[in-house]
């Protein structure tokens, strides 16, 4: 009986696992999904990685009037020898200030995307350009625009976890991903946009995503950069005795 029981237990374990494999493999229909990079596909822990992107005009020239995000979209069930299209819309988020279509961004149904919004014949992968428009509202307000997949004659639905994405972008200095809890608790401190200021102000350096990316995983180069400001920050109250510098929120700007 016990040996029984224990087969039993195989079998139910064998078939819940050809089930899952089966949901991600889509072998009954072509299906289309967003995902991680290429180069993280097969790592689980950056599944979601990408879900939102966040990028703000303030560091480039008033000439720059448009720029790209760039989101990873896969076709599952096969690759085929024809280019297949696929079709994205945008989801209002509760309480967001939504971007608007030819205003924040290049609508969806532009003639100049249709051939962007394609998995190319003998592919499976793409990259799904959101093209932001530097619109003069941006300098006073950050607006999101969450899109998801909708299905066409070409592909159903995946993932429902991965049907969906969301750029989030502004024309004013903001909060880099970066700049998360972590670095917040033990390297920068409370995030403010007078702090983010100051920083580039005393080091010549963006304090960008990218650049907080850089210099995170060489704890040395990490540690550097926070004593740069730290110093600065010491001379500044040093020099403006009984006005230390304090934040939009009226708060004493720290360093940890």
């Amino acid at each position: 009986m016990k040996n029984i029981k224990y087969i039993l237990m195989a079998t139910v374990l064998l078939l819940l696992y050809s089930c899952k494999e089966e949901y991600y493999l889509y072998n009954d229909v072509k299906r289309i999904q967003f995902g991680p990079d290429i180069a993280r596909i097969y790592t689980p822990s950056y599944n979601m990685a990408d879900t939102t992107k966040s990028y703000t005009f303030f560091y480039e020239s008033t000439a720059k009037q448009q720029d790209t995000l760039f989101f990873d979209i896969y076709a599952i069930g096969g690759v085929s020898n024809n280019d297949r299209s696929f079709k994205l819309e945008q989801v209002a988020v509760p309480g967001a200030d939504n971007a608007v279509s030819g205003k924040h961004y290049k609508a969806f149904n532009d003639a100049s995307l249709a051939s962007k919004y394609v998995i190319k014949a003998g592919a499976v992968h793409a990259k799904v350009p959101i093209v932001m428009l530097r619109d003069v509202t941006l300098k006073i307000t950050t607006v999101t625009l969450k899109f998801q997949i909708v299905e066409n004659e070409n592909f159903s639905s995946g993932e429902p976890s991965n049907l969906w994405r969301k750029a989030v972008f502004t024309d004013r200095l903001s909060q880099p991903p970066a700049w998360d809890a972590s670095a917040t608790q033990y390297y920068f401190g409370k995030y403010s946009v007078v702090k983010h200021n100051f920083f580039i102000e005393q080091t010549g350096q963006k304090w960008d995503n990218d650049f907080i990316l850089s210099i995170r995983p060489d704890y040395a180069l990490l540690s550097y950069w926070r004593g740069v400001v730290k110093v600065a920050l010491v001379n500044y109250n040093a020099q403006h005795p009984g006005n230390p510098l304090t934040d939009e929120f009226g708060e004493l700007v720290v360093i940890p």
